[in-house]
């Protein structure tokens, strides 16, 4: 009789902790909303709008991100760049819960020199008041700018870059456009948790200056 009870109890014990594991996958498999993906760096409800759009959906998996890998690599920028460093490191990739193919990567590295807006450069991509220089494409931004950091004390080049692979099919201007603000935002989250000053990041919605999209 006693050991039928102890059989019971730990039935009932082992079952509590599959539903507590079956809940917790659920939870994790439902996905995490715009605002909260990444260090909450969409948290602006327009920067929140514009990740939803370009990516095709409210709730990601932001698994695969590489945020403290990627703060260490800039702390430890030297103004030398390898071949190695160009890629950058994937500070936030989104995927579809619970997982799939990307839809956004957000990477971030240091840069040698800042890319300018050219004759040519202008006939592919839309500049941006924004930083050192900023462009994007359709599914492609580039934000350049400078950072004067206090601990340790060091002035640097940032690039960062944003690359939509999600398969959402939006108008060339309103893809710029909206590319370019989550990029912004992601950029400044990151200056903010570095110290940097100088950025000369625009606090809100940058405006196209020149090329593609821009002012005619």
């Amino acid at each position: 009789m006693l050991r039928g009870l102890r059989v019971a109890v730990l039935g009932i014990s082992l079952l509590g902790t599959v539903s507590a594991c079956s809940a917790g996958n659920s939870e994790e498999d439902a996905g995490i909303q715009a605002a909260e993906v990444c260090g909450k760096f969409a948290h602006d409800s327009a920067v929140e709008s514009a990740l939803t759009k370009i990516s095709g959906t409210a709730l990601f998996s932001d698994n695969g991100s590489e945020p403290e890998k990627a703060l260490a690599a800039l702390r430890a920028a030297d103004g030398k760049v390898e071949d190695s460093e160009m890629e950058g490191v994937p500070n936030c990739l989104l995927r579809p819960p619970p997982g799939g193919e990307h839809l956004v990567t957000i990477s971030v590295r240091e840069a040698a020199i800042v890319l300018q807006a050219n004759p040519e450069s202008e006939k592919m991509y839309t500049y941006y008041r924004t930083g050192a220089s900023a462009s994007s494409s359709d599914r492609f931004v580039s934000i350049y700018f400078r950072c004067l950091m206090a601990n340790p004390e060091k002035n640097f080049i940032i690039n960062a870059s944003l690359e939509r692979e999600s398969r959402v099919k939006l108008p060339g201007k309103e893809a710029s456009d909206k590319q370019m603000i989550v990029a912004n935002a992601a950029a400044r989250s990151v200056a903010q948790q570095l110290g940097c000053k100088g950025t000369n990041l625009s606090k809100g919605a940058p405006q196209a200056i020149s090329g593609v999209y821009g002012p005619r």
